[in-house]
């Protein structure tokens, strides 16, 4: 709210003329994946209809947590965080007269949320072809478990599966595995592929929305929970890509076995994330240590040398935290500029005063249920914020509103324009994107923006090159611009080699700002201003900018400065003590969770941004948390806090409402299989399978909820028998039968998957020096949309390219810049 003469006013809603259809999960497996998608939208001013069965309505009505312990449909925690701002319908879609009330629904709706089974759809009569055939302008979101149109796409699957089946699982903990046999793959804490996928729905929703805008048309966007997981694997992807086996760093990733340095270490009072690998924070911990003789031994000299005797270092780590507090540690580290965060409890994170002074948490009155608490949006609009404007609906409570006038709803949203046809221009032509980038998150995000159309100028400089041009290795060969994981990161753009603490490097920079739509940054908090390009100065040079700022702890807060990663920013968001052994301390998460996580929310957050700016002629800032986003992607936990008190730790593959649910054991070396159970009949079509049907009828598992109160048990007993089967075997068995099952993968057995070979995911793209190679391109399929992909550039490759054609500078006065030094 704002305060215009005198009076508060509403304000300005980002999405606002924007009309949602979200429908229900059918399947027993909790999926969140439309309703949070949706969400998204909602926060940001967008109308959203929520279509519920009747009855117990959406899944996550019953699933809690809930205050008292009593449960109540409308009370249910994760139900207030998933439907703020939207509106609830019941129609049971299994009714062909109440099918006929959706479809004037979805005549004036943009775009629809769709999360179940193709083959549900298809019977049901809401299969995508038949809803973009009726509504030619509607974009028709599948949000499925393996896609719809892939091989994969009738089967089962869910948060356990999607996470084993990409590789992220394999490789959880993060080097903290020593006993193969009884230290499983892990999940991560929560249900992060749900979310994960929500927030490559919603991306790609507003994708579909701008090529909807430039060519009048609709389409399908096909999203699966699979992919959107796989696309965290691509820094693993890349080793791989650019490596053969032998070298030790495709062998860090091919394999479960603590190999490396683990991301948490415990400390006098808990544990905190520590890393000084490279060569900056290296020395700076020599500064801290007081420049120990150790420290100056060759092996320990250059990077790869360091990553070689890791071993030794961690040695020492572990010897010095011990005598350390959390807040001791960080506070050192930081003092010294070397990242390092405290592993936060959900009650800790709630209580942290850099959470309390950027306001994320947000509370309102709920007719219902009281007052409300819950983890807000994780980017900060400085001019459409995110804002709960009423909260989540009461079941059905809009039945009468919106069913019994749908007559007078036809045609109120944009989809009034004169129809249009598909095209191959691309959706973000004509957008152009000032990219400070680097390492993972913003650049990732704008390779998407690239693939789309955009104009990405990468402004870099080999004065202070991206750390990860120099990570990894190709061929063996550690050179520059030759690192594989670089590569997979950074496609669909163009590179200019810019040293900014010159005057002349800097005006360069404003110049070419002007020209832009969009700046892209991921600096320590100041660092852009001390150049002169921080938000204020650049919308003095084009007042319709619009910049989007990453941190690990966002720009304001008593922690704004902190030195981060995206994996420190797990311990701090609350993540990894969610995430680990029952009964264990915490575990750091394969993939630099959640960098990738973070880029696909960029994604949507500055496509939010274009949309209202394309409207109103109005920028503004956008200011990124990482953590911010990591704790908004565990409502379980944060609601389960704030509703009942609750504070608890690592539950390993375990649900709270589902059982068995884990990864069991098969015949062979370290394989094994995701099985997810979400009700009685599965039980017993599983127990059939593993030639144990006398289990079904056991009173200890005979129902849900005798399964989770014996779950150890049940566990032995389910991986004593799945011992016996291969692992592939095993899973065809189990899919046959309907169940939600897959195979555990390590990076090998992901690209070794024929189905994922032939997702479109994976494409070749030359590199100038690294030449040909497989590179993971985007998640989401678009029906009429051919995303634009070449291989990513060598550093400054494009300068005299874009200083021509965007500045218009001479051969002259490039050479000039070239001979100061302002072009290096």
């Amino acid at each position: 709210m704002s305060k215009d003469n005198g009076e508060y006013r509403e304000s300005p809603k980002a999405l606002d003329g924007i009309h949602v259809v979200e429908l229900p999960c059918l399947d027993t497996i909790p999926f969140m994946a439309g309703a949070m998608a949706a969400k998204l939208f909602a926060d940001f001013g967008a109308e959203v209809i929520k279509v519920e069965p009747p009855g117990a309505g959406a899944k996550e009505r019953q699933l809690g947590p809930f205050r008292d312990g009593r449960p109540d449909p409308e009370t249910s925690g994760l139900h207030l965080f998933l439907n703020t701002n939207k509106q609830s319908v019941t129609l049971d879609l299994e009714s062909p007269r109440d099918r006929e009330l959706l479809f004037p629904l979805l005549e004036s709706a943009d775009i629809v949320f769709n999360p179940n089974l193709p083959a549900l759809n298809v019977r049901l009569g809401i299969g995508w072809r038949r809803l973009v055939e009726r509504f030619p302008k509607l974009v028709a979101v599948s949000v499925t478990y393996f896609g719809a149109e892939s091989a994969y796409r009738n089967f089962r699957g869910g948060d356990l599966v999607a996470t084993h089946m990409s590789g992220v699982g394999w490789g959880t903990p993060w080097n903290q595995v020593t006993d193969l046999a009884n230290e499983p793959p892990l999940k991560m804490g929560g249900r992060q592929s749900d979310y994960l996928c929500a927030y490559t729905a919603a991306a790609s929703a507003m994708i579909a929305l701008f090529h909807r805008d430039a060519t009048g048309a609709g389409q399908h966007v096909d999203v699966s929970q699979w992919l959107s997981m796989v696309n965290m694997m691509r820094a693993a992807m890349g080793i791989y890509s650019h490596e053969s086996p032998g070298n030790p760093i495709y062998d860090r990733v091919a394999k479960r076995i603590k190999r490396g340095s683990p991301w948490v270490y415990p400390c006098k009072d808990g544990w905190v994330t520590f890393a000084a690998g490279g060569d900056r924070f290296w020395n700076a911990w020599k500064l801290l240590m007081g420049n120990p003789a150790w420290m100056n031994q060759e092996i320990f000299s250059t990077p790869t040398l360091r990553t070689d005797n890791v071993e030794q270092i961690e040695a020492k780590i572990r010897d010095w935290l011990p005598a350390l507090t959390r807040q001791e540690a960080f506070e050192k580290a930081q003092g010294h500029h070397i990242p390092c965060f405290p592993v936060y409890s959900p009650a800790e994170v709630a209580a942290n005063p850099q959470y309390a002074a950027r306001h994320f948490f947000v509370e309102h009155d709920h007719p219902v249920a009281g007052k409300v608490t819950m983890p807000g949006a994780p980017c900060k609009f400085s001019g459409t914020p995110s804002r709960v404007r009423r909260g989540a609906p009461r079941l059905g409570e809009h039945n009468r509103e919106l069913l019994g006038e749908q007559s007078k709803r036809a045609g109120i949203s944009a989809r009034a324009q004169e129809p249009g046809h598909s095209s191959k221009k691309l959706p973000l032509s004509g957008v152009r994107i000032i990219d400070f980038g680097w390492i993972f998150a913003v650049p990732h995000a704008t390779a998407w923006l690239g693939a789309m159309g955009a104009d990405v100028v990468r402004i870099e400089t080999s004065r202070a090159p991206d750390m990860i041009r120099r990570s990894t290795s190709a061929d063996g060969q550690v050179l520059f611009n030759r690192s594989g994981v670089f590569n997979v990161v950074n496609f669909s753009r163009r590179s200019i080699a810019l040293d900014l603490t010159k005057p002349q490097g800097r005006e360069v920079a404003r110049r070419l700002v002007k020209l832009g739509d969009v700046v892209s940054e991921n600096f320590t908090v100041g660092n852009m201003r001390k150049y002169g390009l921080g938000y204020d100065d650049l919308r003095k040079i084009k007042p319709d900018i619009i910049m989007l700022s990453c941190t690990p702890l966002g720009q304001d807060g008593p922690y704004a400065r902190t030195v981060g990663w995206g994996p420190t920013t797990q311990a701090f968001a609350g993540l990894c003590h969610l995430t680990g052994y029952p009964g264990g301390g915490p575990s750091g998460i394969a993939a630099a969770w959640p960098d990738f996580a973070v880029s696909v929310g960029i994604v949507y957050f500055i496509l939010t941004a274009l949309h209202h700016r394309n409207r109103t002629g109005q920028g503004q800032h956008l200011d990124v948390s990482m953590a911010e986003m990591v704790t908004s992607m565990i409502p379980e936990a944060m609601m389960d806090y704030f509703m009942t008190g609750r504070d608890e730790g690592p539950k390993g593959n375990r649900d709270d409402s589902m059982a068995p649910h884990g990864a069991f054991p098969v015949s062979g070396d370290d394989e094994w299989v995701a099985i997810a159970i979400a009700a009685d009949d599965e039980f017993a079509a599983l127990c059939e399978v593993l030639g144990a049907a006398p289990l079904a009828a056991d009173p200890k598992f005979a129902r849900v909820a005798d399964r989770l109160r014996n779950v150890d048990l049940l566990e032995r007993e389910v991986a004593a028998r799945t011992r016996r089967f291969g692992r592939e075997e095993l899973v065809a068995r189990l899919r046959e039968r309907g169940l939600s099952a897959g195979p555990v993968y390590n990076i090998e057995g992901l690209l070794h998957d024929e189905v994922f070979a032939n997702s479109g995911m994976l494409v070749k793209l030359n590199h100038r020096v690294a030449g040909e190679r497989t590179i993971p391109v985007l998640p989401p399929r678009f029906s009429a949309i051919e995303p634009r992909y070449w291989g990513a550039p060598t550093t400054g490759e494009q300068t005299d390219q874009v200083l021509t054609e965007l500045l218009g500078l001479g051969p002259d006065e490039i050479a000039k810049l070239h001979e100061e030094h302002v072009l290096v």
